[in-house]
């Protein structure tokens, strides 16, 4: 509050120096001057007169300016400003990413009639594959919450969409998460996914995926699922009406289903997983299965042609058993996973199996480097064709969110076999090659 100090103002100085002039000259005068006197006590009047109107607006000025300040105290506050508009995400949702490519060599590549090494910038994977995504958190009533997850998938080297061309290809849905469980639907990954912590290695470019490409890209469209964790305990089901809409798994077309009458089956899909978790250990199984619909192909990623997979009895079945154990301390350590999977098409053509083993393991040094690598092994009776794969990789940890990497990879075929080391159209080598593919990139997490 201002603080109002009473001064005289400039011009009651002249009127104040007059008064004692005035007084001083009275006491000087003699009596026979009272002519004067009485001239000077009028003048003297009248200054007394002005003063006392001064002083008085000086009050009534005062008295205004407090009115005011009392008005302004009994006001209510005015509201704070809102914020600007985008300078906040709205509450309960948080945006996240990855970015994640590099530059590899492949030797031993057969193209068509051109055989030979090809240096590119691949465009699916590095580590993980890149994306941008929009998670949604947020309580409904006590007890419920309400989730949500978008999240884009796109090609590190030119931009373009991934997942067959979708905006949200990587996941799309939307539900609500309780005491039970999380149940969601939309475009949903299958519970095989979760099952499989044993994979060390996971979506590298170099890794289980290089002989079955459906595990990185493993998602159903028009998904329903259940996902709970209760203890060290875990359990998921997810059921799609159709599973595939724009083509998903590299070289196995799409399946889009929703058909009425006896094509009513066609291209569904079923998953489900349980697992236990604990602070040394962990086992998981898995189970994952997708019916056959006009335009999909079962490939098995091996240089053999793909196969019809056209009918609703059709399926294609996928089986998970694996492990870890967690080795070291919370500075430095490491983790050893063991794991396989069997798959079973059974097809107007006939039934074809496959069945791959891996044994993986990783090792953190310290916060800076990590170094991690794999055996990979595929068999398949059905069509002939085996190969061992062999992945190193290493780390290097700007912080936790930025790190280079290196990675080497090498791959036997048997003399059918065409499985590629990398991932990727025409990268594969000729039937019962070698290849070996190195790369050096880097990973940023936001």
């Amino acid at each position: 509050m201002t603080v109002f100090q009473h001064r005289p103002t400039s011009a009651a100085k002249p009127i104040v120096g007059a008064l004692i002039a005035a007084f001083g000259l009275a006491g000087a005068l003699p009596a026979h001057a009272d002519s004067e006197v009485d001239a000077l006590r009028r003048e003297l009047a009248e200054q007394r007169q002005l003063i006392q109107k001064l002083l008085g607006q000086q009050e009534s000025q005062q008295r205004a300016v407090s009115n005011i300040e009392q008005k302004v105290a009994a006001a209510p506050a005015a509201p704070a400003a809102p914020a600007a508009t985008g300078s906040a995400l709205p509450q309960g949702m948080s945006i996240y990413g990855v970015l994640d490519g590099g530059v590899e060599r492949i030797t031993d590549v057969k193209n068509g009639t051109v055989q030979g090494s090809v240096t590119r910038m691949p465009n699916i994977t590095g580590t993980v594959a890149s994306r941008l995504g929009f998670k949604v958190n947020k309580e409904l009533v006590p007890g419920i919450n309400g989730v949500a997850v978008l999240e884009t998938g796109f090609n590190f080297d030119s931009g373009t969409l991934g997942q067959g061309g979708r905006l949200f290809g990587r996941q799309l849905y939307a539900g609500v998460d309780t005491a039970y469980g999380a149940f969601t639907m939309g475009r949903q990954y299958s519970m095989l996914v979760f099952a499989m912590d044993s994979d060390l290695l996971g979506p590298n470019i170099y890794a289980l995926g290089s002989l079955d490409a459906y595990l990185p890209n493993a998602r159903y469209d028009n998904a329903l699922a259940w996902r709970g964790k209760f203890g060290k305990a875990s359990f998921g089901a997810t059921y799609s009406l159709a599973r595939d809409s724009a083509g998903g798994a590299p070289g196995s077309g799409t399946c889009a289903g929703e058909l009425p009458g006896a094509g009513s089956n066609a291209c569904r899909g079923w998953s489900a997983m349980a697992k236990y978790d604990d602070a040394r250990f962990g086992v998981a199984a898995a189970y994952d299965e997708q019916k056959g619909g006009a335009g999909a192909l079962a490939n098995f990623f091996n240089g053999a042609a793909p196969l019809a997979f056209t009918r609703p009895e059709d399926t294609d079945k996928r089986s998970h058993l694996g492990g870890y154990v967690n080795l070291g301390n919370a500075s430095s350590g490491g983790k050893v996973g063991l794991g396989w999977l069997g798959r079973k098409a059974e097809l107007a053509s006939g039934t074809v199996k496959s069945d791959a083993y891996y044994l993986e393991g990783a090792w953190r040094f310290n916060e800076t480097y990590t170094v991690e690598g794999g055996y990979h092994r595929i068999t398949n009776k059905d069509q002939d064709r085996d190969a061992d794969l062999y992945v190193l990789r290493a780390f290097y940890f700007v912080n936790k969110d930025f790190s280079p990497y290196f990675q080497l990879a090498h791959i036997n075929n048997s003399a059918k076999a065409q499985y590629a080391a990398s991932v990727g159209a025409g990268v594969a080598p000729p039937p019962g090659g070698s290849q070996t593919a190195v790369m050096l990139g880097l990973r940023y997490r936001f």
